[in-house]
């Protein structure tokens, strides 16, 4: 509204609009107490969510450690060569040293054909290949040789891979490369059609066959020494305590691809047979005797003895090893294979050449020996394969064989198709990635940066936690404000001064493990409010510490009694029932819930609060509105009443002047 003046008072007139604004100003200074009361609710209100969120981080964290989730059981793997070999550990794996030897890298086998011209046209062909055990067929429909191996990639791409490269300029070689790594995964063809299709590329040619020959006869063997004796029947060799015998084949020179199986059992001898007696003086035999064909063959009679000497000779000791097999160089050195596990059924047991010989030596004879005293050892199922060799057909232009990995851990020979190796060690998972001479040391061990950061973690989110509970509810020890710091926002409030007492009680309580008394406070693995003897002005907050090489120094030693303190279960169903991360996530749940939770009831109840005070601002803020529009109402009728008032004046003063002029 325009200016309201009271005219005819005084010589200045009176601002009326003056005089409402500072009516309507004292009327005002309520609706200030309400905005001041607001805020007052909404900073609460705000403490109460940062609160929660603090209590959230700490449950989360104290969730963490106990029942399957805890960090307790991680264990990491540490390789003192990653080059070579990279092992990663699962919980279920137990802390170990091994060291490990990687002799063989598996490889996938790369296959050339001949140099083809680039734009030959190649004729129509079903082709039935195999990659180690999988089948696969592909439909040629014709063309060049790109066209092939783009047919072979869409057909087949899960099992090879296909690719051209130009080895001069109007030629090409398809590259055939199977996906998957092993010795047994190679490339071979299914039938004849597909067989001359791919000689024709030049993939191929004729193989002869892979069994060396090396079958057990009379014929073929020979005793090891003189007087020796064997006998063969239903293509059984039995040897006797304390002979051998010879079986000649090749020459072939040792290397991966030859293997030897064979079959083989021991039979103890008979006590009545055994002789566990003096050595007797040698004595002249006859060149001994075999069985053939059922035909017992009896050698020639000695020619003379020699008469034993008078003195004494110490009992004989009976023998017993499994070193019952061995392989015969050029040099006439003989190389053991030793058969572990050999028993009274026959077993069978399979090696290659160089797992006994040096790579590259001639092996020219196998050795079957019996120093036995008390047992005999029979053999059966001899053979020897070259695993390289491809009967009917091999590569022609092999450019890389297929291999297994090849691995020795802690002596122990491993090998798998494929160098990701998770089924050696219980819990570990191997990746070769080198062949080399050098040993590699494996160390598995419990994961202690983890576990140690998770509990550092738990200590962090509760002294944050327990500051700011302190912040938000300080005041002075009289009961007045402290003259540096505003009162906390939640000062007074019982359910902060109870969080913050069950919060204390839950890490300071005992918890039952296996140790007892000796393991069952936070103390004990250097978990406190502080070191001995510390004074009250240092431990006053109740914020905790953590001396970590202490708690590593303890969880070395008593690693499932520190994971019981923080989880346990007491009555056995599988469930954590205990512990204080168990009691303090079940405490903190009951704050913590967004719909039950004691937080979350503070936080609506403020937020009912606010809105209800934000309802009293408003109608106080209509009330100053109206009460501004009455101001103005009563003044305007005011100044209509005294304009009356002066026109009246004006009249009179004229009727006075009339009369005094007459």
């Amino acid at each position: 509204m325009g200016d309201i003046l009271l005219p005819g008072i005084s010589s200045n007139n009176f601002d009326v609009k003056g005089i409402i604004d500072k009516l309507v100003k004292i009327e005002t200074k309520k609706l200030d107490r309400l905005e001041e009361s607001k805020d007052i609710l909404n900073k609460e209100k705000s403490s109460w969510s940062t609160l929660g969120n603090k209590l959230n981080d700490l449950q989360e964290v104290s969730h963490r450690l106990y029942g399957f989730r805890a960090p307790f059981d991680d264990k990491v793997a540490y390789s003192s060569r990653e080059d070579i070999l990279s092992a990663t550990a699962g919980r279920i794996a137990e802390p170990f040293t091994a060291t490990i030897r990687v002799e063989q890298v598996a490889q996938n086998e790369r296959i050339l054909s001949d140099p083809v011209d680039a734009d030959l046209i190649l004729h129509s062909a079903t082709l039935r290949f195999n990659i180690g055990e999988d089948e696969n067929e592909v439909f040629f429909s014709g063309g060049k040789i790109e066209d092939l191996a783009e047919a072979l990639n869409e057909q087949a791409g899960d099992q090879v891979t296909a690719k051209v490269t130009k080895n001069t300029k109007n030629t090409a070689v398809l590259i055939l490369e199977a996906k998957n790594t092993g010795e047994t995964n190679r490339i071979t063809v299914a039938d004849e059609q597909s067989l001359a299709f791919m000689k024709e590329l030049g993939f191929f040619t004729e193989e002869v066959s892979p069994r060396i020959d090396a079958s057990i006869s009379a014929e073929q063997l020979a005793p090891g020494q003189e007087g020796m004796s064997f006998t063969i029947q239903d293509d059984i060799l039995t040897l006797e305590p304390q002979n051998s015998v010879e079986l000649p084949f090749g020459p072939v020179q040792a290397r991966d691809s030859i293997v030897v199986k064979i079959k083989m059992r021991a039979h103890p001898v008979p006590e009545e047979e055994v002789a566990l007696r003096p050595d007797a003086w040698p004595e002249l035999k006859g060149i001994g005797g075999v069985i053939v064909r059922d035909v017992e063959v009896l050698g020639g009679k000695p020619v003379s003895t020699v008469a034993a000497p008078d003195e004494p000779v110490e009992e004989q000791v009976a023998v017993v090893e499994d070193n019952v097999l061995g392989i015969r160089n050029d040099r006439g050195e003989t190389d053991i294979y030793t058969a572990e596990g050999l028993g009274t059924e026959f077993r069978e047991y399979t090696f290659r050449l160089t797992d006994i010989m040096d790579e590259g030596d001639i092996a020219s004879r196998i050795v079957f020996q019996n120093g036995n005293t008390a047992r005999r050892i029979e053999y059966r199922d001899l053979s020897i394969v070259d695993t390289a060799t491809r009967e009917g057909a091999r590569p022609k232009h092999l450019v890389q064989e297929s291999k297994d990995a090849v691995i020795y851990i802690d002596g122990v020979k491993v090998q798998r198709d494929t160098n990701q190796i998770d089924d050696a060690m219980r819990g570990v998972g191997l990746e070769v990635k080198m062949a080399s001479p050098d040993e590699v040391r494996l160390n598995i061990d419990r994961d202690y940066e983890k576990i140690t950061g998770e509990i550092v973690d738990l200590i962090g989110k509760y002294n944050q936690l327990l500051q700011y509970v302190n912040d938000q509810s300080r005041v002075t020890a009289s009961g007045e404000l402290d003259e540096e710091n505003e009162v906390g926002q939640l000062s007074g409030d019982i359910t902060v001064m109870r969080l913050k007492s069950k919060l204390q009680t839950i890490m300071m309580n005992p918890y039952p493990t296996e140790r007892g008394k000796e393991l069952s406070l936070l103390a004990q693995i250097g978990i406190s409010m502080g070191a001995a003897n510390s004074s009250w002005n240092d431990i006053r907050g109740g914020y905790l510490q953590i001396d970590e090489d202490i708690f590593v120094k303890a969880f070395k030693k008593y690693p499932e009694e520190i994971k019981q303190l923080f989880g346990s279960d007491r009555n056995n169903d599988m469930v954590p029932d205990n512990g204080v991360a168990y009691v303090l996530d079940i405490t903190l749940k009951g704050y913590n819930d967004p719909r039950n939770g004691i937080v979350a009831y503070h936080i609506r109840n403020t937020g009912a609060r606010i809105k209800d005070q934000e309802k009293s601002i408003d109608d106080w803020n209509e009330h100053i509105d109206d009460y501004r529009r009455k101001l103005e109402i009563d003044f305007t009728r005011m100044q209509q009443s005294l304009n009356e008032l002066e026109q009246n004046q004006k009249r009179l003063d004229n009727m006075s002047n009339q009369f005094k002029n007459r």
